[in-house]
C-alpha cells in the first residue's frame, strides 16, 4: 500500500511567506502605528517587500525629497549606462609629436568624469572614495613621447553645457553663500574647486573656479611640467577645433558607473548627482544640459514600469526645495526589477559608511539598515531597506515635510526600529496540513 505524504505538495505549507502574509503583514501595521501616529503633519510612509505593498500613509503624495532625489538619478545612470558605462577624458592634439615635439595646442577634453582629481584633494577624505588620477593621465601624455608642447594646453568642456548653478537653486547654495556643489563642467577637475581646504572637505570652504576647463587645464599644465614637459603658452579653455586632423594622445576611463552611482550616494555627492544629470541628457547626440537629463530621467522610470505620477525632477541632487517625488515611487525605484539589488547594495549603512555612519548606533537597525538620507530647511528623508530579524528586506520611504519637530530623524528611524520584527506571523509548522493520524491536530505518544 502507498505511503501518505504527511504534507502533500500541493500544502500552503510549501508556500510559508504567502500564507503568513495576511497575520505578518497586519501585525508588521500594528508594530508600526504608534510610530507613525508619532510623525509630524506632513509626512508620508511607503513600505514594500519585493514590490508587495505592505503599508502605504499619504503614499501617492508628492513631497519635497532633498537628497533621497539621488536615488531617482541613480538609477537612471544604471539603466542608461549600465553598471560598467564609463565617462573617458581624452588628450587630444593636431598631429602626433615629431621629436618629443608637440606643434600647435594639446587638449583635454572632459567627458564628464565627476570624480576626475589629484591625489592631494582625494586623499583629505577620510573614506576613501574612487577616483580618476589626473596625474595617471599627464603620466600617458609623456608616455606618448610629448616633451614640449609649442602651444597651450586647452580644456573642452563643450560635451555639456556652461551652466554652473542651477538658477532654481535658493541662493544660499550658489558662490558666496553656503556653496553645496562645485562649477558644473564637463571637464571638473577637484570637483572644479581653484582652492580647497587641506583638512576639512566641506564644499562651503572651497572656492570654486570661474572657468572649470581653464582651472582644469591650469593643473594639467603643472602636472605636465612636473613630469618634465616644457609648454610654451599659458593655459586656456576653448573647443576642439572640428578636424580629421585631431589625434589621440592618451586617455583615462572613469570608475564604472555602479562606483560613480554608489560615491554619490554614500558620500550624498551633490556635484556628481548634477553632472550625472547633465550626462542623461547626452543621448540623441545632443549637448549635456541639465532639462534634457532631467527628461531622461523620467523616460527611463516610465519604461522601467515606476510609478512617476507627482513626480516632478527639478535637479539630480535634491538641492532644489521644487523637487516632488512620492513615497511609491522611492520604493518602486528600490524595488526595481533590474538594477534595484545594485542600487540598494550602493546605499549608506547604518552604522558604517557614509551618511549613514552615525545614524541607528546602538540599535537593533545598526547594519541593518542601507539608506539615502535626506535634509532641506523643513524637510527630512528617508529611503532604504532594512534587513528584518526574520531574514526578510523591506524596502521604505519616509519622507516628513513642514514645520518640523527636533527629533524628526528619532521619529523616522522609531518607525524603521519598528520594521526589525518582520515576519512575526504564525510559525510556519501551525500551518497546512497536520501529521498523517491526527485529523484534528492532536498530537499522541504511542505506547
Amino acid at each position: 500500500e502507498p505511503l501518505s505524504a504527511a504534507t502533500p505538495l500541493l500544502s500552503i505549507r510549501r508556500v510559508p511567506e504567502f500564507l503568513q502574509a495576511p497575520t505578518a503583514d497586519r501585525r508588521l501595521r500594528n508594530d508600526l502605528s504608534p510610530a507613525i501616529a508619532a510623525l509630524p503633519e506632513g509626512s508620508c510612509v511607503a513600505v514594500s517587500e519585493h514590490g508587495r505593498q505592505l503599508l502605504e500613509l499619504e503614499a501617492n503624495a508628492p513631497m519635497v525629497p532633498a537628497s533621497a532625489q539621488k536615488l531617482l538619478t541613480g538609477l537612471a545612470v544604471l539603466h542608461r549606462l549600465g553598471s560598467g558605462g564609463v565617462l573617458t577624458t581624452r588628450v587630444l592634439g593636431e598631429s602626433y609629436p615629431v621629436d618629443g615635439v608637440l606643434e600647435g595646442d594639446l587638449w583635454i577634453v572632459g567627458g564628464g568624469d565627476p570624480l576626475l582629481m589629484t591625489a592631494p584633494y582625494a586623499d583629505r577624505f577620510d573614506d576613501p572614495r574612487p577616483y580618476t588620477g589626473l596625474e595617471g593621465l599627464a603620466q600617458m601624455v609623456t608616455e606618448a613621447g610629448v616633451r614640449v608642447v609649442e602651444g597651450s594646453v586647452v580644456g573642452d568642456e563643450s560635451r555639456y553645457d556652461s551652466v554652473r548653478y542651477l538658477g532654481t537653486w535658493p541662493d544660499r547654495f550658489k558662490p558666496g553663500w553656503s556653496i553645496q556643489s562645485g562649477p558644473l563642467s564637463a571637464l571638473s577637475v577637484n570637483d572644479g574647486f581653484f582652492q580647497w581646504d587641506l583638512v576639512n572637505t566641506a564644499a562651503s570652504l572651497s572656492v570654486p573656479a570661474d572657468d572649470p576647463p581653464e582651472n582644469a587645464a591650469r593643473i594639467f599644465d603643472d602636472l605636465l611640467e612636473v613630469e618634465g614637459v616644457v609648454i610654451r603658452q599659458r593655459p586656456d579653455s576653448g573647443t576642439t577645433p572640428v578636424s580629421s586632423g585631431m589625434v589621440s594622445l592618451a586617455e583615462v576611463p572613469s570608475a564604472p558607473a555602479s562606483a560613480l552611482v554608489e560615491q554619490m550616494l554614500v558620500d550624498s555627492d551633490n556635484t556628481t548627482a548634477e553632472l550625472l544629470v547633465k550626462e542623461l541628457g547626452t543621448f540623441g547626440g545632443e549637448q549635456g544640459t541639465t532639462v534634457r537629463g532631467l527628461s531622461t530621467i523620467l523616460e527611463i522610470l516610465t519604461e522601467a514600469g515606476h510609478p512617476v505620477e507627482g513626480a516632478v525632477p527639478h535637479d539630480g541632487s535634491g538641492l532644489d526645495p521644487d523637487n516632488r517625488v512620492t513615497c511609491g515611487l522611492l520604493t518602486s525605484v528600490l524595488n526595481d526589477r533590474d538594477f534595484g539589488d545594485l542600487l540598494v547594495n550602493s546605499l549608506p549603512v547604518a552604522g558604517d559608511r557614509g551618511t549613514m555612519k552615525k545614524r541607528f548606533v546602538g540599535t537593533a537597525g545598526e547594519g541593518r539598515v542601507r539608506a539615502k538620507t535626506g535634509t532641506l530647511r523643513n524637510v527630512s528623508s528617508l529611503a532604504g531597506v532594512v534587513d528584518t530579524a526574520g531574514g526578510r528586506r523591506l524596502a521604505f520611504a519616509l519622507i516628513s515635510n513642514g514645520d518640523l519637530p527636533f527629533e524628526i530623524r528619532d521619529l523616522h528611524e522609531d518607525v524603521v526600529l519598528a520594521m526589525l520584527s518582520y515576519p512575526s506571523g504564525p510559525p510556519i509548522e501551525s500551518l497546512g496540513p497536520r501529521p498523517v493520524g491526527d485529523p484534528f491536530g492532536v498530537t499522541t505518544s504511542g505506547g
